[in-house]
């Protein structure tokens, strides 16, 4: 992988604009207040065209060898990028700040690496079908020539992936100060969210509403060989998935990495009894459940319901090009 990675970028510097081409624009990439640094590699900035073509090719059926599906066939704007009817999807929310990949990690490394992996891996795309003239174009705008290459393709992707930052909803606008922003059972909720009572911060409790990072939260009992583990071969690793952003996370049921609950109330009312003890259980995870109170869980849910970002959600910008 790496060794293509290296390849690619020799490729893309002897392809660059010459000395005379004016540089593509850069891309206006506010972050939201509070969130960490977005790193972005030297080889790939976020320009304008660049961006441009990333968003037509996550919406194009032309990245697949037989034209049926793209990336948004599986991950939809209206439900934060993900789709109830693709078991397993996880959202493409804030994946600039990622290194694990998929729920067991199955792939970890930067976007442009992930990307790479997407369009040769899982795509499997073939180049030839993406040599139409308006690709062309659109890739001589971002990278200084018409060459299409699996590499361009995915770099292209990973710009665009990072204007899909989600950090305007209710909750962020009561992080900023604005106290109507929640009602009193959203409020109630968020200080439970953040309680020793609930726990639910330990995991969740960054901007990003994740650690990225993998936990055993009791799901089953027999874990052995799952998740993590599958991929590390340690058992230590067993029953671990990947932490799931909460972003807009009312619009992404349904929820675990195998869809077994098809509502907020269903994963919260298991974080309150249903929690299974086995070998590698988190060590905050309280055997049994943490035994909420059915005021505490719709608290609880009522606050998840205010990280839903609606602007994020209907922006024009990152849905299908005109």
């Amino acid at each position: 992988m790496r060794s293509r990675l290296v390849a690619a970028v020799v490729a893309l510097g002897a392809a660059a604009c010459t000395a005379s081409d004016p540089p593509p624009a850069p891309y206006d990439l506010p972050l939201p207040p509070g969130f960490p640094p977005m790193a972005v590699p030297a080889d790939n900035p976020t320009t304008e065209p660049g961006v441009a073509l990333g968003r037509q090719l996550y919406h194009d059926v032309r990245l697949s060898p037989d034209g049926r599906r793209a990336c948004a066939s599986c991950h939809r704007q209206d439900r934060a990028f993900t789709d109830p009817a693709a078991p397993g999807v996880l959202p493409h929310v804030n994946l600039a700040w990622s290194r694990n990949f998929l729920w067991d990690g199955r792939f970890v490394g930067t976007l442009e690496e992930a990307m790479v992996m997407e369009v040769e891996d899982f795509f499997q795309t073939d180049v030839a079908r993406l040599a139409e003239p308006d690709l062309e174009a659109m890739f001589a705008a971002a990278f200084g020539t018409p060459e299409i290459t699996t590499t361009r393709a995915a770099y292209a992707l990973a710009q665009f992936q990072r204007t899909l930052t989600s950090g305007a909803a209710p909750y962020d606008r009561y992080w900023a100060g604005d106290a109507s922003a929640l009602d009193a059972a959203a409020q109630r909720g968020l200080a439970l969210f953040y309680s020793e009572r609930a726990e639910c911060f330990h995991c969740h409790g960054t901007r990003l509403f994740t650690d990225n990072q993998f936990h055993n939260i009791g799901l089953d009992a027999d874990v052995a060989g799952t998740g993590r583990g599958a991929i590390t071969g340690a058992a230590g690793d067993d029953g671990r998935w990947k932490t799931p952003t909460l972003r807009n996370v009312a619009l992404t049921g349904p929820y675990m990495h195998d869809d077994r609950f098809a509502t907020l109330e269903e994963v919260v009312a298991f974080y309150s009894s249903g929690v299974a003890l086995s070998p590698t259980l988190d060590t905050i995870i309280r055997i049994g459940g943490f035994q909420l109170t059915p005021e505490e869980q719709a608290d609880l849910v009522a606050f998840l319901r205010s990280l839903t970002d609606e602007a994020f959600v209907t922006d024009p910008r990152l849905g299908p090009p005109p």
